[in-house]
């Protein structure tokens, strides 16, 4: 009987490594129907084979979770890198625009000085016309 509680409880243990199934003392006990104090007491060596699945399991566990932040940190710095660039592409946009916008700036001012020497111009053309025609009468 003892062998075949042995094999059994074995057979549990290879099951629940195998399917990843969380393992500990209490849940090989409970599958085996036995209690946890036969298995610290009578398979110590089994007790031994059970912590080190796991602590495995939790080695793994961690690992998974360790991997999924790598990987959510990775997405985090692609999508701010994308919208570094898009930034900078828009910064260059911006740029343009005041470039161009300067040289509209300036073009307004030269024809605004244009016209300015041309009212000039006028207002002395007019004020000898007035002058002359104040001569003549």
């Amino acid at each position: 009987m003892e062998t075949e509680t042995r094999q059994q409880l074995e057979a549990i243990v290879t099951e629940m490594i195998a399917t990843g199934e969380k393992i500990n003392v209490s849940r090989v006990a409970a599958k085996a129907g036995v209690s946890n104090a036969l298995i610290y007491n009578r398979y110590p060596e089994l007790k031994v084979r059970i912590q080190a699945a796991k602590e495995t399991q939790q080695s793994r566990k961690e690992q998974i979770e360790v991997t999924t932040e790598v990987e959510k940190l990775k997405s985090k710095l692609d999508k701010a890198k994308q919208k570094q660039e898009e930034a900078e592409l828009m910064a260059c946009s911006y740029q343009k625009q005041n470039e161009q916008l300067w040289e509209h700036i300036q073009e307004v001012y030269s024809m605004y000085d244009q016209v300015l020497a041309e009212r000039n111009d006028f207002a002395e053309r007019l004020k000898f016309s007035v002058l002359d025609e104040s001569k003549v009468t």
